[in-house]
């Protein structure tokens, strides 16, 4: 099974530094770039002093020229041909954390919860955080089980709300889950499908 910081590596989170963007391909002859941006505002990325190319890798200086259908159109210094833009395909475009201000110690960004040892009320690991996701309504937190749980296998989604997600302590590089809790509400749901399904099946008989 793969490790919470295996995850943390393929989302673009590493220690110190978070991906913020990808080149994807040279657009033209003079060595424009494809860019995606990763950050929740997509123009937030042109205001970063400095890009690397990769985990504290060498700096780059990035110009937006337009938005293109995937993302922008950009002009990279020193980049002057196509296929020296071609040639960084691919490459992900990082800031150092600290680029990303805080004003309380115990605030967060929700990326660093990946990779976070996933434990119980009582101390015990369930698993680890895999993702985060929004599919419209509350934040979610993808773990990766250490045991399946029957009729729901490997994987948990948590709504990431107090109820459920009592502590996070980055330090410690954990998060503690009500996971009895979130695991009664899913057989209470599961149990109330079921419950609907005799009815249905007794009005037909």
């Amino acid at each position: 099974m793969a490790s919470g910081a295996h995850e943390r590596a393929q989302r673009g989170v590493e220690d110190g530094w978070i991906c913020v963007g990808a080149l994807s391909g040279a657009h033209g002859v003079r060595g424009d770039v494809r860019l995606k941006s990763f950050t929740e505002d997509p123009e937030a990325i042109f205001a970063y002093p400095a890009l690397h190319k990769g985990a504290g890798g060498t700096k780059i200086s990035l110009k937006r020229l337009r938005a293109d259908k995937d993302g922008f159109i950009a002009r990279i210094d020193g980049v002057t041909n196509r296929e020296n833009a071609q040639a960084m395909k691919s490459t992900k475009l990082y800031v150092p954390r600290d680029a990303f201000a805080l004003e309380d110690e115990d605030e967060f960004y929700l990326a660093d919860l990946i990779g976070l040892n996933a434990c119980d009320t009582q101390g015990k690991t369930v698993g680890f955080v895999r993702a985060v996701e929004n599919f419209g309504s509350d934040d979610l937190l993808e773990l990766v089980l250490e045991k399946p749980l029957p009729g729901l296998g490997r994987f948990a989604f948590i709504p990431f709300r107090k109820i459920y997600v009592p502590t996070v302590d980055l330090k410690a590089e954990t998060i503690t889950i009500a996971f009895d809790v979130w695991v009664e509400t899913q057989v209470s749901e599961r149990d109330g499908d079921d419950d609907e399904g005799v009815e249905k099946t007794g009005e037909n008989l």
